[in-house]
């Protein structure tokens, strides 16, 4: 739908008027004041934000509500930004409750576009983020890459690590937002797929973090599973060797599913799997689903044995365990 405003008695396309990453990025800096003082987040407060900075209400067609939960993820990395620092100086545990209790302000996502459903656009809850940027073991000397960057979210835990970063967003909109969130970074706007076609010639990442889609892939209508193993295998091309991959999947992606178990060894004759382990779906309940997921960690260094797979370390079970939201599910 096309949004239009009168000006001096001439129509203007909406899109002409506003910018849409510095129109999100607005609305984000008014709900992170809320978030900084620990208040909780009404729909009500984000809807008139939004009509505030978008020129319109939902109803014209000026923002959808899509755009609203994009602002709302984008205040909890402005969070982050005045808070995130002095926070990772906690141990794991607490980090994670007071993740929990930031998230516990915002409101639900009970509305999709139909882009976010074609697409699977379910970002990094903060708590799953955190220990993906944490089972990354990143360094100030690192570059990451991020090849579905979505709103940023995995990307701004690394850089509370004071990473550098790349980043890879397909979808316009939030390709905008990151372009506002990130000046300066590194930003393509490609089929994560094939990150490491369109990336050749460019300088590799020692760190990867994703959350891609689990199945679906551009232009293609039906459910597509091997879309997960594409995105993993491509960006395991790009990393740097003896570099590491964190990602997030389905929690079917696993070693011990025998419908994946040739992919994974296949993948161990390059690398090698030291974590996979399987997540709550209540992580996501914010988010407006409840799927289980997996959180699978990759060195770039081939398995001594492709056929020995790694799938638990016992520090991070406890972690998960005692985490309360992020818990251990299956192997």
């Amino acid at each position: 739908m096309v949004s239009l405003i009168a000006t001096q008695g001439t129509l203007f396309d909406l899109e002409t008027v506003l910018d849409y990453g510095q129109s999100i990025l607005n609305v984000a800096q008014e709900l992170t004041k809320s978030l900084i003082e620990q208040r909780t987040i009404s729909t009500r407060t984000i809807q008139a934000q939004m009509n505030r900075y978008f020129l319109g209400i939902a109803a014209s067609g000026a923002w959808q509500w899509k755009d609203a939960y994009e602002a709302m993820e984008v205040a909890q990395i402005l969070y982050l930004r005045q808070k995130g620092y002095k926070l990772l100086l906690e141990s794991p545990l607490t980090i994670l409750l007071e993740l929990e209790k930031l998230v516990a302000l915002c409101p639900t996502h009970t509305r999709r576009s139909e882009e976010s459903v074609q697409l699977q656009q379910f970002s990094t809850p903060l708590p799953l983020a955190y220990l993906v940027a944490k089972a990354g073991f990143i360094q100030a000397t690192d570059l990451v890459l991020e090849p579905s960057a979505g709103t940023g979210l995995l990307a701004q835990m690394a850089k509370l690590h004071s990473a550098s970063l790349m980043l890879n967003e397909l979808a316009p909109d939030r390709s905008k937002i990151l372009r506002r969130l990130f000046p300066g970074t590194p930003l393509f706007s490609v089929n994560a797929e094939q990150i490491n076609d369109y990336l050749v010639g460019k300088t590799q990442p020692s760190v990867v973090l994703m959350n891609p889609p689990f199945s679906a892939s551009p232009k293609i209508n039906s459910r597509n599973p091997d879309a997960t193993p594409r995105h993993i295998n491509s960006a395991l091309q790009r990393l740097a060797d003896g570099g590491r991959l964190v990602t997030i999947t389905a929690n079917w992606f696993s070693p011990n599913n025998p419908t994946w178990r040739d992919t994974f060894i296949k993948m161990q004759e390059k690398a090698t799997v030291v974590l996979s382990v399987g997540i709550n779906g209540k992580v996501y309940s914010k988010h407006g689903t409840h799927i289980d997921t997996r959180l699978t960690v990759i060195d770039k260094t081939p398995a001594t044995d492709a056929t020995d797979i790694a799938c638990i370390n016992l520090a991070w079970q406890n972690l998960l365990e005692k985490s309360g939201n992020p818990v251990i599910l299956t192997l």
